[in-house]
């Protein structure tokens, strides 16, 4: 079971991400200073969009346009995210004209910088970096150039199988909205091949004390798990975008569904394979509970 305690409002999400499908980075050892050397890791990337294109990207942070002006209300977008472990974290330099750095650690650490660094993502195109989360923890990075902006990365390594499908959250088995509004849970086919390219084709139905369908989308995904972000929200609809990428990555939930006191199950179900419904239903029904 996993168990979910909303009890903070979100904050306003008028900001958007940006993916420009132009993009490269440019990065020689002569533009770093000592204290900007590039950190070597085996599950750091950057590069160019087809780079991109050809990583397991699932979720997108966007360094925001402003975010250089020590009065822009983010630096980072969204500033806090959790996601399960094995989620690459790719982001983006939309902020044109200014260079950035995403950085592992606190400012002026002993350690910043020990597990990732991006070096300087260049003012001139939308400049990417990616990670992947391989380790539980909870993970503050910062730009150097701007070090009064810091954001954080929360990796759990929580997870439900049912019978046929496997259920993470990046929160683990408590979601408190005093400390995380959003969390990434990915839905992974137990029975189904995940190749990177054929569709699969899934459906989410969220229900509240066991009888009111209170949400239902159809989601689809190019051979991969189904990453869904659940985000608590004070609009008075229901936003569903995604997914981050061209082709794949997360999708996101504004979910004002869910708040109060509730018991919720959420129901996964593959409805499709390569446009095929399969043979044997392939479903399961996981436990969700909000407590103000």
């Amino acid at each position: 079971m996993i168990i979910m305690n909303f009890t903070r409002n979100s904050k306003n999400r008028s900001l958007s991400m940006i993916v420009v499908a132009s993009l490269f980075i440019i990065i020689t050892t002569s533009t770093l200073t000592p204290s900007m050397t590039i950190i070597p890791s085996a599950h750091a990337q950057f590069g160019s969009m087809a780079t991109l294109q050809n990583t397991p990207s699932t979720y997108a942070v966007s360094i925001i346009p402003g975010a250089a002006q020590r009065d822009s209300p983010n630096h980072y977008y969204p500033p806090a995210i959790s996601v399960p472990v094995g989620t690459t974290v790719a982001w983006f330099n939309n902020d044109y004209g200014q260079p950035h750095t995403v950085t592992s650690g606190a400012p002026n650490a002993s350690d910043a910088g020990s597990i990732f660094n991006s070096g300087i993502m260049p003012p001139t195109a939308n400049a990417f970096f990616q990670y992947t989360f391989e380790n539980p923890g909870d993970y503050i990075y910062h730009c150097i150039i701007h070090p009064w902006r810091q954001a954080i990365v929360s990796a759990s390594d929580s997870y439900e199988n049912g019978q046929y499908i496997k259920m993470s959250s990046g929160v683990g088995s408590l979601f408190n909205l005093t400390e995380n509004f959003r969390t990434l849970v990915d839905f992974e086919p137990l029975t189904v091949p995940l190749d990177g390219t054929t569709p699969i084709a899934y459906n989410i139905t969220i229900s509240k004390d066991n009888n009111n369908t209170i949400f239902t989308d159809t989601f689809v995904t190019n051979g991969e798990s189904l990453p869904l972000e659940l985000i608590k929200s004070n609009n008075n609809e229901t936003n569903v975008y995604g997914p981050d990428f061209s082709s794949t990555g997360a999708y996101h939930v504004d979910a004002p569904f869910l708040e109060g006191d509730g018991n919720y199950t959420i129901r996964a179900e593959v409805t499709a394979v390569n446009s095929i419904q399969p043979v044997t239903t392939i479903v399961d029904e996981f436990t969700l509970r909000t407590v103000k």
